[in-house]
């Protein structure tokens, strides 16, 4: 990996840039979120959302789920409004910030005291092989830990007394929530793309493998899962995804 060491303020810098710069995707992992509305990460989110870029915040629920409320209603309510998608997993500790064409390994999470006060590192690059191995970390490591929409009201349920207004908002965003949790990696680039076999490509990358349209020409990454594998047009998916798919 070709990465470049910063300090807090570098991470800061880079992150924000590697928000306004992207162009189809951002995905950033974080345990503990608190945008606020004035601070730089968040306007560079409400940014990129206006420039229809899909923006993926996935972040820690344990079981305070009462805590889990709180960072819902005070700091991204009004960002998933404007489009934002959340997923959350119990045990993240892992920060990641990724694009399809920078990534940011680093301590720093998405808490004004990090932004403010704390002492953090951070790793960038922009190597197309490093951006490649991110997104097949976090397609690894991190997307099948994800809770459904489901089980997140079941916890509410259990936790927070029924039908609360979080709950309810759940049940609103379900749908549009739904294509997350349907979501698959072109197989040239590995940035996130709708899950569908039959178009395994992001529209920069289709473009590219149209000039030859050699359907059996072997690109990088399984259309569904996201880990290295030898996908082609005719079959943009692995074993074990391509059995899932077919049931």
């Amino acid at each position: 990996m070709n990465l470049t060491l910063l300090n807090t303020d570098e991470t800061i810098s880079k992150l924000v840039s590697l928000i306004k710069n992207a162009r189809k995707q951002v995905l950033l992992v974080s345990p503990y979120v608190t945008l606020g509305r004035e601070d730089r990460i968040g306007q560079a989110i409400r940014a990129a959302l206006n420039n229809k870029v899909s923006v993926v915040l996935i972040f820690r629920l344990d079981d305070d789920f009462q805590a889990f409320v709180r960072t819902y209603s005070e700091y991204l309510e009004e960002l998933t409004a404007r489009g934002l998608l959340i997923r959350v997993l119990p045990k993240l500790h892992a920060k990641l910030y990724w694009s399809e064409s920078e990534v940011i390994i680093s301590s720093l999470n998405l808490l004004s005291s990090s932004f403010l006060s704390s002492i953090e590192v951070g790793l960038w690059s922009q190597e197309s092989a490093d951006v490649a191995l991110v997104r097949q970390f976090i397609g690894q490591e991190i997307e099948p830990h994800l809770l459904s929409a489901e089980d997140i009201k079941k916890r509410a349920a259990t936790n927070a007394g029924g039908d609360t207004h979080f709950t309810r908002s759940v049940r609103q965003t379900e749908r549009s929530r739904a294509p997350v949790a349907m979501q698959g990696v072109c197989i040239r680039c590995a940035t996130g793309i709708a899950l569908n076999p039959e178009k395994p490509y992001c529209w920069d990358d289709f473009q590219k493998w149209a000039e030859y349209e050699n359907a059996d020409y072997e690109d990088r990454f399984c259309h569904g899962c996201g880990k290295e594998f030898p996908a082609t047009m005719n079959k943009p998916l692995c074993r074990s995804c391509y059995r899932r798919m077919t049931g």
